[in-house]
């Protein structure tokens, strides 16, 4: 071993290990040395390391680029669910509609406080007779003189109005059933909401007619006509038309607005259809929003690499230029194993040759002036590389 043999020269002193360290360098860096084939090879094999790591390099750019552009379609891809969702539901949040909704209302309630006092009166007088000098349809006494013949007529009088509002609820929802048959591909059915409408017109003829005999049997009775009550009068007589002008015609205005109303988006709560498909798209984000983490991951994971062979392909150009130039790459790494080698060597030697005391005295120091050894030739093995 050159490490014992050295110490055997030296008898062990520190002062002459510097010599015998750049001994062992010497050596060292004369294994490194390679013959021309062997350099030719060297370098046949470190370009074809430093090709295949540009193609692979270049690879990755392109695996890069493919990548970003499947995350940009996922990006995409969960904005236009987003967009099906809001349309799915109608666009019910469109603040524009706030307006029209609103006055709708306001008519509608309007509208349904008029016909709840019109079918009381004009009920009140078909049903008990025209009071002589009214207007026949129009009785401001209708409450009072119905309290006069009891609570019963008071209760009827009350309740006759909501048959009427009754019969526009039921249109309502027939016309609901009919849009959904549509949005299912269904033909619609229109017998229902038509009989509901001939009763309605039905109802508000015989009022017309009861309004109009007893208005014409008073006049009869007054003398201010001489003609007795016959049908085909009904169809000569004003307050039969007033009658359905001012009830059935606002009847149907008020049925189409209460429709418009029930059925805008503000009042109605999602179907289970509805909930259902938004269900099943929320799943579908949920999937993109995975698919878009698992490209990101990969992303990353590609954009690693690339920093990679970034950094390891101008290390290997450098070392393919060092060897082309005569310039030995030099392992650190591998120079302190030989370094060791040798002072196992050293110490081997002063240990079996000294008593104890002194033998630790002199591997100290031989330790020490090792370490600074190693440190000048590491720097000294910088300076070099560097040019």
């Amino acid at each position: 071993m050159l490490g014992f043999q050295s110490a055997e020269k030296s008898k062990s002193k520190p002062e002459a290990l510097d010599n015998y360290l750049n001994i062992v360098y010497e050596k060292f860096i004369d294994d490194l040395k390679l013959n021309d084939e062997e350099k030719d090879r060297k370098i046949i094999q470190l370009k074809s390391e430093l090709a295949q790591k540009k193609q692979l390099r270049q690879e990755i750019i392109s695996s890069i680029e493919i990548t970003k552009g499947k995350k940009d379609d996922k990006e995409e891809d969960i904005e236009a669910l987003k967009v099906e969702k809001i349309e799915i539901r109608g666009g019910s949040g469109d603040l524009g509609e706030t307006t029209p909704f609103i006055i709708g209302s306001f008519i509608t309630i309007l509208l349904t406080l008029y016909l709840f006092v019109f079918y009381s009166s004009s009920g009140y007088s078909a049903l008990y007779g025209i009071k002589p000098g009214s207007l026949g349809f129009l009785n401001p006494q209708v409450f009072s003189d119905a309290g006069r013949k009891g609570g019963l007529v008071v209760a009827l009088i009350l309740l006759f109005p909501v048959i009427f509002l009754g019969l526009g609820y039921l249109i309502h929802d027939s016309l609901e059933k009919n849009k959904a048959l549509k949005d299912e591909g269904k033909r619609q059915q229109f017998t229902l909401i038509t009989l509901l409408i001939l009763i309605t017109f039905i109802a508000d003829a015989f009022i017309g007619y009861k309004i109009s005999e007893g208005v014409h049997r008073n006049n009869f009775n007054a003398g201010i006509t001489d003609v007795q009550w016959e049908v085909s009068l009904i169809f000569s007589d004003v307050n039969f038309y007033l009658v359905l002008i001012l009830g059935f015609v606002v009847y149907v205005i008020w049925g189409v607005l209460l429709n418009r109303i029930l059925s805008h988006p503000f009042l109605k709560s999602e179907s289970e259809k509805t909930k259902l498909l938004l269900d099943q798209i929320d799943v579908k984000i949920d999937k993109r929003k995975q698919e878009y983490q698992v490209i990101s991951n990969e992303l990353s994971n590609l954009e690693g690499k690339l920093e990679f062979f970034d950094e390891d392909i101008p290390q290997l150009q450098k070392k393919i230029f060092g060897i082309e130039n005569g310039t030995l790459p030099v392992s650190l790494t591998a120079l302190e194993g030989s370094i060791g080698e040798f002072m196992s060597g050293w110490q081997q030697y002063t240990n079996g040759n000294n008593y104890y005391t002194s033998a630790q005295n002199l591997i100290e120091k031989a330790i020490e002036n090792q370490t600074l050894w190693l440190e000048r030739k590491k720097s000294e093995i910088n300076f070099e590389l560097a040019n």
